[in-house]
């Protein structure tokens, strides 16, 4: 194959990954940035009701940190610091509240992050415990908060 076929038939094969954005699938899933204000639910496996939460995540360079803000079962604010890291179109993090006696214990998450990077699903664990599903998504999406670090 000559210099100039090659060129065409990369350029070719890259052009099956474009999306309506122009931009290439796999760049986007490396560019992913979790960066952002988030509002999410997690999912009991019993008969309880799904909480609520909102977080806030710092995404650099695929580390990720954070903290949570919900309302606890019984009433009153529970806070927690989440930290992790993402790879790809995955993430994983563990949350540890900041008061005990949850503090005792860290909650691990393993999600899914959707085409775009504006949503995450997945699921929660205590080790040895229990466990349930969880969903976030981000509020205004990934575009306003890279709009917002410009």
């Amino acid at each position: 194959m000559r210099r100039g076929s090659l060129i065409r038939c990369v350029t070719a094969c890259q052009s099956c990954f474009l999306t309506k954005h122009g931009r290439s699938t796999m760049a986007r899933k490396a560019d992913l940035d979790l960066t952002g204000r988030w509002s999410g639910m997690f999912n009991y496996p019993h008969s309880m009701p799904p909480t609520p939460f909102e977080a806030v995540i710092r995404d650099s360079g695929g580390f990720i940190a954070g903290e949570t803000i919900e309302t606890g079962r019984r009433g009153g604010t529970l806070q927690a610091m989440v930290e992790g890291r993402r790879q790809g179109n995955r993430v994983r993090f563990a949350k540890i509240y900041d008061e005990a006696p949850r503090a005792a214990y860290r909650i691990d998450y393993v999600g899914t992050i959707t085409d775009g990077g504006d949503e995450i699903h997945g699921t929660w664990q205590i080790p040895g415990n229990w466990g349930g599903t969880f969903l976030m998504v981000r509020e205004g999406g990934a575009e306003e908060e890279v709009a917002e670090r410009a």
